[in-house]
């Protein structure tokens, strides 16, 4: 029998991964992770009722100093040099699936589940991470910077069906309060909003108030701390005769820069940290997203390194890109890899 460690939260998505892998006959594991602090007594209480309700074995292990020093520590730093970071994204590969990974080798099981909405697919003589056939429930973009020696081991079962069907099998399966639980929209370690949790844990300076100036460089608000701004951004300026975008933000002299304008032409984005899965080249379309859950649009790889790539995009009015989020590529529905946005600048078009 084939020994598998689920990753239960007390949601309804590991549930279901762990009924759906009981049913095709493995060993299952359950493992809680604590994260994020007391919060996390009630979930964790969930999923040992759930999991003895399922009739497998539970553990907790407690990796909040490692999640700390992995993740709120980047974070930190991140939004302290005026980048967005995306927590799920720095917490995938570097604790969630590491620590998995580490306690399946402890106990002798080979592989590692969770209830994401992806696939694991073979192209070629990799593994790679595909789309989950949930379009609107999709987490492939969270997923890309799983290294490639992991992909053999990680079972996704969620990724072939949608949100839906999972919900009629925990009502055949489970009690109604799971069916009935709300899906939470907050941050994990954060469930008091991110604001105020980064309000207490960032350095005065990042927090200052300061000007908001528009693209003729006249002073038209102030902005209640650099940090709370991501490039793009229209909600939330508070400022009249709008809609008004974020544009820019100069750190050293703390000023918020916004325009009216947000058609941009052609862009060249550069991203740090690379993860490629595939094979990658200037000829292929890739179409990339830029954040989680957003309209992918056409792009050509120009460079890569190891330390770094850039893409050219192929149509006009693009998304503004923010730099510390991720720009993930896709050819199809497969995960060719991604980076870290650290700067991007328009280019002129030029006539194939």
């Amino acid at each position: 029998m084939k020994k598998v460690l689920v990753g239960m939260s007390g949601g309804i998505d590991s549930a279901v991964t762990s009924l759906l892998l009981k049913k095709e006959g493995y060993d299952i594991t359950g493992l809680f992770l604590t994260l994020s602090g007391p919060d996390d007594s009630s979930a964790q209480q969930q999923a040992k009722e759930l999991a003895q309700k399922l009739n497998i074995d539970f553990e907790i292990f407690d990796g909040r100093n490692f999640f700390s020093n992995n993740v709120i520590t980047e974070i930190l730093s991140e939004y302290q040099e005026g980048r967005t970071p995306n927590p799920c994204v720095l917490c995938n590969p570097s604790v969630k699936f590491k620590l998995l990974f580490s306690v399946a080798k402890e106990r002798g099981i080979p592989y590692v589940a969770t209830g994401h909405y992806a696939q694991i697919v073979k192209n070629g003589d990799k593994y790679c991470i595909s789309r989950g056939v949930d379009e609107r429930k999709d987490q492939s973009y969270m997923l890309y910077r799983l290294p490639q020696e992991w992909l053999p081991f990680i079972i996704f079962p969620l990724g072939s069906l949608r949100k839906t069907d999972v919900r009629e099998l925990a009502k055949q399966s489970f009690p109604s309060w799971i069916v009935q639980k709300q899906e939470s929209q907050d941050v994990c370690f954060a469930p008091q909003g991110l604001a105020d949790f980064l309000m207490g844990r960032l350095d005065r300076r990042t927090c200052r108030s300061g000007s908001i100036v528009d693209e003729k460089g006249r002073t038209i608000g102030e902005h209640q701390g650099l940090w709370r701004y991501t490039i793009g951004q229209r909600k939330g300026l508070g400022l009249p005769n709008g809609p008004w975008f974020v544009i820019a933000k100069d750190m050293k002299k703390n000023v918020l820069h916004v325009s009216r304008n947000n058609d941009i032409s052609l862009l060249r984005i550069r991203c740090q940290n690379p993860v490629f899965h595939c094979t990658m080249n200037n000829e292929t379309v890739y179409m990339a997203e830029h954040r989680y859950r957003t309209h992918p649009f056409p792009v050509v790889l120009e460079r890569q390194t190891e330390e770094f790539f850039e893409v050219r995009s192929l149509e006009k009015g693009g998304p503004v890109v923010a730099p510390g989020q991720s720009l993930v590529l896709y050819n199809k529905n497969i995960v060719c890899g991604g980076g870290i946005i650290i700067s991007s600048e328009e280019v002129p078009h030029v006539s194939e």
